[in-house]
């Protein structure tokens, strides 16, 4: 068998079929591509379409949200001057208290009838705390949930949602 140099009409035409080859299979994964994210694109706006307009979850959470708001009410204490728990008793606190409670007749009844006893109640709690107890910053935060805690225990039902301090001095 012998071996024969193919001319260059016959080198041309092998060109010419393997690049036709090599370009319609770049076209094919092109339009493979193009049709995947088609696909893609338009599940994922179904999804999105779906979670932001048509669930249902979401609609309902929001309506009881809007019925679980409770309004406010805000009642102011006074001013209070308490001496701290330390040995050499020298430190004080000084402070403005408003207390915030639900809009409610009977609430509100409440709270005016035993003022008395939330005032003592927010004196006695602040006594039994030393300088270090009162002064740091986060300090602040705890102390504000011991005193709702507190009074709400003391009056036998949780009728303060919030105490705000608007005045603060650590003498």
């Amino acid at each position: 068998m012998a071996f024969r140099k193919p001319n260059k009409k016959e080198v041309g035409t092998k060109n010419a079929s393997t690049a036709a080859e090599k370009k319609s299979g770049v076209g094919n994964l092109v339009v493979l591509f193009a049709m995947m994210m088609v696909v893609f694109l338009v599940g994922a706006g179904m999804v999105i379409g779906y979670f932001r307009f048509l669930d249902p979850d979401k609609k309902e959470a929001e309506a009881e949200t809007k019925e679980q708001e409770v309004v406010m009410q805000a009642m102011d204490l006074g001013d209070m001057v308490v001496n701290l728990a330390d040995q050499d008793g020298s430190h004080y606190l000084k402070l403005t208290i408003t207390i915030e409670h639900p809009v409610d007749k009977e609430i509100e009844a409440k709270i005016n009838e035993k003022k008395h006893l939330i005032t003592e109640t927010i004196l006695l709690t602040l006594r039994s705390k030393n300088l270090n107890q009162v002064r740091p910053p986060e300090a602040i935060d705890q102390l504000k949930n011991e005193l709702v805690t507190a009074v709400n225990n003391r009056l036998g039902e949780p009728v303060i949602a919030k105490i705000y301090f608007t005045e603060y001095i650590v003498q």
